[in-house]
């Protein structure tokens, strides 16, 4: 359900998982379920323009989980996070989940594209894995990562070069490895 998984599938901390439905009552199914899987912190990458169908989306998660346990960080559907975005908010985010040793979902609209992405750069940066190691990892767990590439003609841009930026993405996240232990 939600197309909840773990980051891979030795992971025990952080999680993906699409979003809650639009209505309230969706939105307190989705948190029960997510309280039942133990989820003490969400991060949101739903952009603003998908927050609009929501009454308090964010408000829901932070008065649920804790205001410093809710990430939010609005990332375009069928784009990659900002090297800022990654580096300065969602990882420093799922580090501080580990140190707490409390479990942390991460969402998008479909669970699978945003999410993806961010969960292949927690591999590489919190748990060492190589670039093509996280990628395959987070594909096994039917998310897809290179979900912007796919989508990348379709907006007027060349494939090739969204998947060159994405891996370099990747390897500004391996350098935060020992900042992230």
């Amino acid at each position: 359900m939600y197309k909840f998984a773990a980051a891979s599938e030795d992971e025990p901390i952080v999680f993906g998982s699409a979003r809650p439905g639009y209505r309230n009552e969706q939105v307190a199914e989705w948190i029960e379920f997510m309280q039942n899987r133990n989820i003490k912190y969400v991060c949101c990458l739903l952009a603003t323009s998908e927050l609009t169908r929501y009454a308090n989306l964010l408000d829901l998660y932070r008065q649920t989980f804790g205001f410093d346990r809710v990430c939010w960080t609005p990332i375009e559907d069928f784009c990659f996070a900002t090297p800022e975005i990654l580096i300065q908010q969602v990882l420093p985010f799922l580090a501080t989940a580990r140190q707490q040793d409390r479990k942390v979902v991460v969402h998008c609209s479909g669970g699978f594209g945003r999410t993806g992405q961010v969960l292949a750069a927690w591999l590489v940066a919190g748990r060492g894995f190589s670039s093509q190691a996280a990628i395959a990892a987070v594909k096994q767990i039917g998310k897809n990562p290179y979900e912007a590439v796919i989508a990348a003609p379709f907006k007027g841009r060349n494939p090739w070069k969204i998947a060159a930026e994405f891996n370099l993405l990747l390897d500004e996240c391996s350098r935060l490895k020992d900042k992230l232990a």
